[in-house]
């Protein structure tokens, strides 16, 4: 039989159509003419036509019929695609037995974003997608239906065209200047406003993300999978002429929000208003006498609207043995902050090379240059962050002002000269940059040794890798107001970080398809390999000779090392059939991981699944099907390097040497992955001709074994000890709708509503295991995630004032204001307790796109009810005296509201003041376009063959009551807990573009 398939709009011919027969044997794929020749079994059969981006098309066909043309619509609904079922196997979204999350190149690259999880945001039903700041570059984290872990990595496993890569965030060593923890002895820590590696990642050159969400989905990766999958695929080429593309977009950036700050009349009213010690006589030196010429620091420092811009070039093209995709970007990213901004160059290749017609291999090849200069931000204990400084400012004094000499003025607030600075200062001669080199690269090689109408059997072997260095140099001039603060004026950094990830597969693929019976079966088993490292070199250098930006010649140096190397084997066995013309879906495997990180490296953990889908058609007058589907996973999140050893440590010099001695931490050596078993059920639905899709799942899932810090006897000579013990559980519900309210003659409307809501909850935590803070807490007075048994993982902990009895038994919580108005005997104490949750009640996300002729509009709404957060940037600005309402009234008459909210909290007695309610709503982007017509185009440019012209938006409003910045933002970066935290981040920006695309 043969055959033809085009486009039903454009009537033109769609390449690379998969046609084959329903339910039983028979494929073939279209070629660069639309055309198909398949060998169908005798009698009546259904043939099936599908492609991504159109919807399934199917025809019946009577015996002797020899010729099926096929028109394809476009699915606007993307009702259609391919999903992940294995790890070399694939399946029909139609067909799929679990919920599938997956977003189209179109769909993700609507407008410019700083990295691809900005790019996601309100675009994946079941994750929570955050930006940590608005720096440039990106820095945000993903998570899935949940926290998964306590102490364990948190993040989802990336798979890049079946490439396993790295996702981690390491800081270049900004601490020694901030001091953010442990004033400057830590070079890693997590309060650096640092980038996770998602950062290099081009999204221009992606075709499709698929997210897994369920365990019975993502159990296909095993150990490393219980934070979700998220699989990308990138562009590849079809064959046909090739085809042409160019991208220009230019555009500008400024703060979406600022704090605002205190105003004053006088400089007598300003000096009043501050919280620590300033020099009177420079002050008024300084600005001089008469009113005061009020200032406002943050239009002033965070003003830079320099053009940013992104040049995008691509070529495809081939026959039908030889397919390529070439493309490459350049894009520079301006900061709002003065002297930041980012810049991405990347370079993909992709060529896919039919070998006669057993042998097929796909080579992928991917470079990168990510260079970042993402100012400072974030906390910070030397007085150099400005959004933590400017709230101990009055802004009264021109900080921009130079002397005769070029010299800033000195800003003589916050206690002057050792910890404090001038922020303009400070970011004209503040050099912090990370230079990213990245090399990404796939072979996936297919020999087909049989292929019949009833048996077809494939050897297939992947091979991939990820290898990046991260290079940080750092330096703070001598003369900087700050530096002398610690004694040795000028501070470098010099900083290397290595990553190298490798992966490879060996799978065979079995598919029976008996002529005889109403049912197709694929068999796939196979062997895996990993390897992940990276190892990370550290050299500071403090007393600096003027002038001199080397570690070497420094008063003072220290050094610092990191390594971290995992290798995992794993073999797995997975079983799929379709049956009854394609309606009965049913999935089935099971994957055994053994791991360097295990106590016991040889055992291999199992990790089995099952799922199953049936599609009811006709079942509703108006409904084109119902599918039911249900699964059960187990997945794992593998023990963190080291968890199982007797580390060493450094005991100092004796005698010109270095001594080792035993680390505080024991070694574990019956240590083992955390397993998450995960109950998933829900439908799917289409209806009104397939105008109306929707989807709805509920899951339950148990996170057994996690690790745990029990208390360990000091008489032990160790302070810390990992174990595998008790139990929480995530409960949540997923839907979404998708419908087109209008399409008549050239107007076309759809809509999609997403929603999501889930809980997390301690269950079982073992008695030998206290209730403790989460890694990272700041303590209870500023808030902080409390493990303990029966309570939200997400649950708030902080000091509010309880009121005792006669016996010290609690009475009641007492209102926020107490303190200020405290009442003749009774008996208060500070007691740690719940005081809010960081967990949204739920999230919803709308978009909208509408096609009017030639334009097209396009915009997502995100909305977020709920979920806490500890204002501590609020804190900040109230102890400094300069919050913008701190003179607005307050519930107790005659006390300003700054005063009352920062009286509340003082001395960690009531945190509840800055624990605030996150909810928000945010215009995450909107996208004009209009297509210029062919004819125009031709006649201006003959080589031009479609034009459009955009204008972009991303993140140009917010709504929300929040005091701070932005509700989404994080100072902790990528961690399971803690992601509530809003301490002086980088300001949110509004960002406009406009673009040209065009193809040749």
């Amino acid at each position: 039989m043969t055959g033809q398939v085009t486009n039903v709009q454009t009537r033109e011919p769609i390449p690379d159509v998969t046609v084959s027969v329903v339910g039983g044997a028979g494929i073939a794929r279209t070629d660069t003419r639309g055309q198909f020749r398949l060998t169908i079994p005798p009698g009546v059969q259904t043939i099936a036509a599908r492609s991504i981006g159109y919807k399934r098309a199917t025809q019946t066909v009577q015996p002797g019929e020899s010729l099926v043309n096929f028109a394809l619509e476009r699915d606007v609904l993307q009702l259609e695609g391919v999903v992940v079922t294995g790890v070399a196997t694939t399946l029909d979204r139609r067909n799929a037995t679990t919920a599938i999350a997956q977003v189209q190149a179109s769909d993700l690259v609507r407008a410019p974003a700083a990295s691809l999880e900005s790019a996601l945001q309100g675009k994946v039903v079941g994750a929570t997608i955050n930006m940590n700041s608005g720096a440039p570059g990106g820095g945000g984290q993903i998570q899935i239906r949940g926290a998964t872990s306590i102490l364990a990595q948190g993040d989802p496993l990336y798979v890049i065209d079946g490439v396993i890569v790295s996702n981690i965030s390491r800081s270049s060593g900004l601490n020694s200047v901030t001091g953010a923890s442990n004033r400057r002895a830590n070079f890693g820590s997590t309060q650096d406003n640092v980038v996770n590696r998602l950062a290099d990642l081009n999204p221009n050159e992606i075709e499709s993300i698929e997210v897994l969400k369920s365990a019975a989905a993502t159990a296909i990766y095993g150990s490393r999978a219980t934070n979700g999958v998220v699989v990308i695929r990138t562009k590849r080429g079809q064959a046909g002429a090739p085809r042409f593309t160019l991208t220009q977009r230019v555009g500008t950036q400024e703060p979406l929000r600022l704090l605002g700050s205190r105003q004053y009349n006088t400089v007598e009213d300003a000096l009043k208003g501050v919280s620590s010690a300033a020099d009177s006589a420079t002050v008024r030196q300084i600005v001089g006498t008469g009113p005061v010429q009020r200032q406002d620091y943050q239009k002033q420092l965070y003003s830079n609207t320099s053009p940013s811009y992104e040049t995008i070039i691509s070529a495809s093209g081939g026959s039908d043995a030889t397919r390529y995709f070439v493309g490459g970007t350049y894009k520079k990213e301006e900061g709002a902050q003065i002297n930041t901004g980012a810049r991405l160059q990347t370079l993909r290749i992709n060529l896919d090379q039919d070998i006669g017609e057993k042998v097929s291999v796909s080579v992928g090849a991917n470079v990168t240059r990510n260079t970042l200069n993402r100012g400072l931000s974030n906390n910070d204990n030397t007085g150099t962050s400005p959004m933590y400084l400017f709230g101990y400012i009055p802004a009264i004094l021109d900080l921009r002002q130079r002397d005769e000499s070029g010299n800033f003025v000195v800003q003589p607030f916050n206690g002057g000269g050792a910890n404090t600075s001038n922020p303009f200062q400070t970011l004209e001669f503040l050099k912090s940059t990370e230079d990213v080199t990245r090399q990404l690269g796939s072979i996936n090689a297919t020999y087909t040794p049989i292929e019949t109408g009833v048996n077809r059997l494939a050897i297939n072997g992947l091979f991939g890798f990820d290898r990046f260095t991260q290079s940080g140099d750092i330096y703070a001039p001598p003369f900087l107001q700050f530096e002398p603060g610690d004694g040795l004026p000028g501070t470098a950094v010099q900083s290397t970080i290595r990553g190298n990830n490798v992966n490879a597969s060996l799978n065979a693929i079995y598919t029976f398809s008996p002529i005889s019976l109403p049912f197709t079966s694929t068999t796939s088993a196979g062997l895996v390999y990993e390897e992940q490292g990276d190892h990370a070199l550290y050299q500071r250098g403090q007393g600096l000779l003027p002038g001199v930006p080397n570690t070497a010649t420094a008063g003072q140096q220290d050094f610092a090392e990191n390594r971290l190397l995992f290798r995992d084997q794993a073999i797995y066995v997975n079983q799929e059939v379709l049956a009854f013309s394609d309606r009965l879906s049913l999935s089935a495997g099971v994957r055994a991981d053994r791991s360097s990180a295990n106590g016991d490296r040889e055992k291999y953990y199992v990790f089995p699944r099952a799922s199953a889908s049936y599609i009811f058609q006709d079942l509703l007058p108006r409904v084109d099907e119902i599918k039911l589907r249900a699964g059960y996973g187990e997945t794992g999140n593998r023990p963190r390097y080291g968890d199982r050893d007797v580390l060493l440590a450094s005991g100092g010099v004796l005698g010109g040497r270095t001594t080792l001695i035993r680390n505080g931490t024991v070694g574990n050596p019956d240590i083992r992955p955390e397993t998450l078993q995960e109950y998933e059920f829900g439908f799917d639905v289409s209806a009104l001709a397939q105008r109306a899709s929707g989807e709805f799942t509920f899951y339950n899932r148990t996170i057994n074994d996690f690790l745990l810090n029990p208390s360990v006897a000091p008489s032990s000579g160790y302070n810390n000890l990992v174990i595998n013990a008790g139990e929480f559980q995530v409960r949540g519900y997923e839907a979404a709708v998708n419908f087109i309210p209008v399409r008549s003659g050239n107007f076309d409307w759809t809509s999609r509503i997403a929603y999501q809501s889930n809980v997390q909850k301690i269950t079982d935590l073992p008695s030998n295991v206290p209730p403790f803070p989460a890694a990272g807490s700041f303590g209870a007075a500023y808030g902080r995630n409390y493990i303990i048994n029966n309570s939200k993982v997400s649950s708030i902990w902080g000091n509010a004032p309880v009121e005792l009895d006669a016996s010290g038994t609690p009475v009641r919580i007492l209102p926020m204001g107490y303190y200020l108005q405290p009442q003749a005997g009774i008996t208060v104490v500070a007691r740690d307790t719940i005081i809010g949750d960081a967990n949204p009640d739920f999230q919803m996300g709308f978009t909208n796109t509408f096609s009017m002729g030639r334009i097209n509009l396009s915009f997502l709404v995100d909305w977020r009810q709920g979920g806490d957060i500890a204002n501590m940037t609020n804190n900040l600005w109230d102890e400094g005296l300069q919050s913008r309402d701190f003179d607005d009234p307050s519930p107790i008459a005659g006390v300003p509201l700054g005063e009352y909210r920062y009286g509340s909290w003082n001395s960690g007695r009531d945190t509840r003041v800055y624990i605030q309610d996150g909810t928000y709503v945010k215009l995450r982007e909107v996208a004009i376009g209009y297509d210029v017509s062919t004819e125009l185009v031709n006649r201006l440019v003959p080589q031009v063959t479609s034009m459009r012209v955009q204008l972009l938006g991303r993140n140009l409003a917010m709504w929300t009551d929040y005091w701070g910045l932005d509700p989404e933002f994080n100072n902790f970066g990528n961690t399971n807990l803690n992601r509530f935290i809003d301490l002086a981040p980088y300001p949110p920006t509004r960002q406009f573009f406009l673009s040209f695309d065009l193809g040749f």
